[in-house]
């Protein structure tokens, strides 16, 4: 008798104890399962931040580059109005020079838009004719530069006294592919040098590349995206760049990955102001960085000796 109730007493004990570990496996199961939604959820939200971060950089970025090109287009449009008289020339000018000058390039990524710096080459050529300013680029670029190429012949004209009233002007702008340029009033600095060295007859340095608006009294403006200007001119060899003044210290944007939580890592993005020359030292580039302010100081320092 007291065997049968000692047995019932074990298979009771048995049966609780095979159900207390089934609900602890159902309830280790349901909190493993809430664990692994929560660690995703997690991760999405940390997706989204810096995807957040990134989109604040780029508009910040875009926004930037496009007040730039408003202000040199403002005063371009009052320098325009305010013109009235223009030189004249008895005969053409003849020759052309190249000179590699750099912009930015539109990256698209989404609904985000990034730039990234860009070198090609722009061929000069003065021809016999009736003043007119022609540009042909190969492949096919975006970039709106007539306007500043006008501004150039101007300044040209000033600087040399020499007329091209009766000298086309013809630029052949030539990439290593199909780009969408975003700035194209920042080669105006360089356009302008080539068309000095042509007028002239003097040489300029192939590995020297400069960026820098080109205004009505021969100052270099001041331009958006240098950082990345800089590093695409290291890249392909140049070993001298000459930025606007007060430009030769930039902001870059560093990203900085952190982990509040555990499995939570998020990517924020901070500005370093720093030197432009050491930012191209610390990407591994010796390139020297100077600041010009007016075109004949930026003229002098492309000549050949």
């Amino acid at each position: 008798m007291e065997g049968g109730a000692r047995g019932s007493r074990i298979r009771i004990a048995l049966l609780l104890s095979m159900v207390i570990n089934l609900l602890l496996a159902v309830y280790t199961g349901y909190t493993i399962g809430q664990s692994s939604r929560l660690r995703e959820q997690i991760d999405d939200l940390s997706g989204s931040y810096s995807d957040l971060a990134e989109s604040a950089r780029s508009f910040e970025q875009r926004l930037n580059v496009t007040l730039t090109q408003l202000g040199y287009y403002k005063g371009l449009a009052e320098y325009y109005s305010n013109l009235t008289t223009s030189g004249n020339a008895t005969a053409g000018v003849i020759g052309h020079t190249t000179i590699p000058i750099v912009a930015l390039e539109t990256i698209r990524r989404g609904f985000r838009v990034e730039y990234r710096g860009v070198v090609m080459k722009v061929d000069v050529e003065l021809r016999e004719g009736s003043g007119r300013v022609l540009v042909d680029t190969v492949p096919k670029i975006g970039i709106d530069i007539q306007a500043s190429v006008r501004a150039a012949v101007l300044v040209a004209e000033s600087v040399t006294e020499v007329s091209l009233s009766k000298t086309d002007v013809i630029l052949t702008i030539t990439a290593g592919q199909e780009v969408e340029i975003v700035d194209g009033a920042s080669a105006g600095g360089a356009i302008t040098i080539a068309l000095l060295a042509t007028i002239q007859r003097e040489g300029i340095d192939q590995e020297a590349c400069m960026t820098g608006t080109i205004n009505s009294d021969g100052s270099i403006g001041a331009v958006g995206g240098v950082p990345e200007k800089a590093l695409a001119a290291a890249e392909t060899g140049s070993k001298r760049f000459y930025v606007p003044k007060g430009q030769g210290t930039v902001v870059v944007y560093v990203p900085k990955t952190s982990s509040p939580f555990p499995g939570w890592t998020i990517t924020t993005y901070e500005q370093k102001v720093m030197k432009l020359q050491d930012y191209l030292e610390e990407q591994g580039y010796s390139v020297t960085v100077e600041e010009v302010s007016t075109i004949e100081e930026a003229y002098g320092k492309f000549l050949t000796t």
